[in-house]
């Protein structure tokens, strides 16, 4: 039981870190707005993916069984997070919606003991504090000015509880589809809702087609797939608290891949980060 939770924390990790690449990959894409680039992002996901599977005659990973109206809605709330996370920082600023995001463990801890059935123990509670304190001040709360946006903090405030219902109903889900079925099936039904506002013409797509296959592979399908993969193993609360290495782990690549200054803060909120971390990894 242990060497299956620890393999499920890894996974999550992974993700995590993946995760942090969509910044890097986003911002080298020019001339689209943030709904093109979700659109072209979900829509290569899902044609790459689908091909990997098919020519590895893996097709029964896929196979729909019952719970389908959960993949549905599985899908639907990973769309509301993404826009919403992305209106947070159009509307406000990177700072208000990585904070507000990554709120959604606190709603988790308030909600899976009656939605899920699964306590908090008193080392993931204190986990989830000091992983907290870390994101502020890694987002460097002087930044925030929460009068000056308030869309940019409704939409925030929103991309945090959609993203802990999304992990909800990806755990319950879990008894019956993997987190690869579920990242699969997720795509379609963002292509859908995403096709009136997301096209944009051939050459962009083109001048952009690099960076887009590139934040289609590995934030996007590699990232989903492990990570609701890895929540099928472990707590659900002990999972959002290990998405939380996600900003850190965007703040380090991104001194080593794009050369921006790390300030003693980041480094205090990453040292509090990877401590809620090591007292999830051995909370029994």
């Amino acid at each position: 039981m242990d060497k299956e939770r620890f393999s499920g924390y890894g996974e999550i990790i992974i993700a995590a870190v993946l995760w942090s690449l969509a910044g890097i990959f986003a911002k080298q894409i020019h001339g689209m707005s943030a709904q093109s680039i979700i659109f072209y992002r979900v829509l290569f996901a899902f044609a790459i993916f689908f091909i990997f599977i098919f020519i590895s005659g893996n097709l029964k990973m896929i196979e729909l069984k019952d719970k389908k109206i959960y993949l549905l809605l599985f899908g639907i709330l990973q769309v509301g997070t993404m826009l919403t996370f992305f209106i947070s920082i159009l509307q406000g600023s990177v700072s208000i919606a990585v904070l507000l995001l990554y709120t959604a463990p606190v709603y988790i801890t308030i909600l899976s003991p009656w939605l899920l059935q699964e306590r908090s123990t008193k080392k993931g509670i204190n986990a989830l504090i000091l992983s907290l304190i870390g994101i502020l001040l890694i987002v460097d709360p002087q930044k925030l000015d929460f009068t000056q946006y308030p869309v940019g903090i409704l939409a925030g405030i929103a991309s945090g509880i959609i993203y802990a219902f999304q992990i909800m109903t990806s755990k319950y889900a879990s008894s019956t589809y993997s987190g690869y079925a579920q990242a699969f099936w997720s795509f379609p039904v963002a292509i859908l809702i995403l096709l009136p506002v997301g096209i944009v013409p051939f050459e962009i797509v083109l001048d952009n087609l690099g960076y887009l296959i590139l934040l289609s592979i590995f934030p996007t399908i590699l990232a989903i797939s492990l990570y609701f993969n890895g929540l099928k193993k472990v707590k659900t609360h002990s999972a959002s608290i290990l998405g939380l290495i996600e900003p850190l782990s965007a703040v380090i690549l991104s001194v080593l891949i794009l050369h921006e200054q790390i300030s003693i803060l980041e480094m205090i909120g990453g040292a509090l980060i990877l401590a809620g971390v090591a007292l999830v990894t051995t909370d029994k």
